[in-house]
């Protein structure tokens, strides 16, 4: 876990500031990334080339998440689009593990993040997983907001990739099929797509896989190997495994809606989400599509500049403390979300007039940060902790057995009825 993702765990205030800019850190990390693997141009014609993601980048994102099951993979892209929420939900999940069925459900009527993020908390392994690689989690939701149908292609790319390994298969965990696709649905994909579903709706198994061996040790070129992330109690050895059942209920409520363009692609489940939210949803049909709320981004500004024009970088209301153009807790944002600066000395700490690093007025309580985004940046891969060859990864990797179903003894002995309380 980065610095910056444990400040978000202790402290609420050090969220107001360091998420948002540390999230800034990562995108000029990203863009600085981008221009490395291109060749050099003009300054002019850099920067449209770097707004739409080749199939590569996008594989590479969506790889650790491929493998979800359907409601799953589409809760994760939506919550994806709202990092800083996201974070603040993985925080109070750590701060509460007991919280399971209707308790949890009560829980998240008092929070005032967008309803997929909610949602997440059901299954706080993927929320923990989101907020240690948050640079990630924004990168994914910027892409699903521009790109949607190249993600949908992404996915199902891999999702064949890992049939054809022998890696994705049905099990006592999860139901995969296939499906032709819809007739006359205005968007030109594969003929069929690969559909995974859990054996009972209300009970789901996180897989736990490591994509280097999952989709083929030589699938990935060196600049593009995906991060494999699994959880503390996972024992290191398996290359594809399963945790124990999680009951989610009514919380994991969107349909992944293969074939179909756009945003209507991830569809809610209407009698689902109005039984978790406690709400009753207008509109015709059970099933409705997705839409974002650009409220719920917070003041994480969009890199990607269609995505500026289309949605803005609106400031929030509400969202614990953050807000622009009032001093809520002596934090005031700028009006773009470009910069923070707090008013005088607010516990000690002062931000500076750019968005480029951190650092205090002289020494207050002998708190000083550097003056560059150093102690924030990772490496240049997309998620921080890129393995630069392919083939040390292969060598340590390809040489374990995959388990099959599961990891052995990880999923027994704990039934179904504690996961729901």
């Amino acid at each position: 876990m980065s610095t910056w993702s444990k400040c978000v765990g202790r402290h609420c205030f050090t969220t107001a500031l360091i998420v948002p800019m540390a999230l800034l850190a990562s995108q000029r990390v990203f863009a600085q990334d981008q221009q490395d693997q291109q060749q050099p141009q003009p300054q002019s014609q850099q920067q449209p080339q770097q707004q739409v993601l080749t199939q590569q980048q996008l594989q590479q994102l969506v790889a650790p998440i491929a493998l979800y099951p359907d409601t799953l993979l589409a809760q994760v892209l939506t919550a994806s689009t709202y990092p800083l929420e996201v974070a603040m939900a993985a925080r109070w999940s750590e701060k509460n593990p007991d919280l399971k069925g209707t308790a949890l459900e009560d829980a998240m009527q008092k929070q005032q993040w967008d309803p997929s993020v909610k949602g997440l908390a059901s299954v706080p392994q993927v929320l923990a997983m989101m907020n240690e690689k948050l640079d990630w989690t924004n990168q994914l939701g910027e892409a699903f907001l521009a790109q949607p149908n190249d993600i949908q292609n992404a996915v199902q790319a891999l999702r064949k990739q890992a049939e054809a390994t022998g890696s994705l298969k049905s099990s006592k965990e999860q139901k995969v099929s296939r499906i032709a696709a819809p007739p006359n649905s205005g968007y030109a994909g594969p003929p069929e797509y690969v559909v995974i579903e859990p054996v009972e709706p209300d009970y789901i198994y996180v897989p736990v896989y490591d994509p280097v061996v999952v989709y083929g040790a030589g699938y990935w070129p060196p600049a593009y190997v995906p991060f494999f992330w699994y959880p503390r109690w996972w024992t290191v050895g398996p290359a594809f495994g399963f945790g124990a059942a999680l009951f989610v209920g009514p919380a994991l409520w969107y349909h992944y809606n293969w074939g179909h363009p756009g945003f209507a692609a991830i569809q809610t489940n209407t009698v689902l989400y109005s039984r978790f939210n406690r709400v009753s949803v207008t509109g015709s049909g059970q099933f409705q599509n997705w839409k974002f709320d650009p409220v719920h981004h917070g003041n994480v500004p969009f890199r990607n500049t269609s995505l500026q024009k289309q949605f803005g970088n609106v400031g929030v209301r509400g969202v614990q403390g953050i807000q622009t153009g009032r001093t809520i807790q002596g934090v005031t944002t700028g009006r773009s979300g470009q910069s923070i600066q707090s008013g005088k000395v607010v516990q000690g700490i002062q931000t500076g007039k750019s968005a480029s690093g951190i650092q205090t007025s002289k020494s207050t309580q002998g708190i000083q940060t550097s003056k560059s985004t150093q102690g924030l940046q990772t490496n240049k891969g997309f998620q921080g902790n890129k393995t630069s060859r392919v083939g040390a990864i292969q060598t340590n990797r390809v040489q374990v057995a995959r388990t099959g179903n599961g990891v052995q003894g990880a999923a027994k002995g704990k039934g179904k009825g504690r996961e729901h309380k």
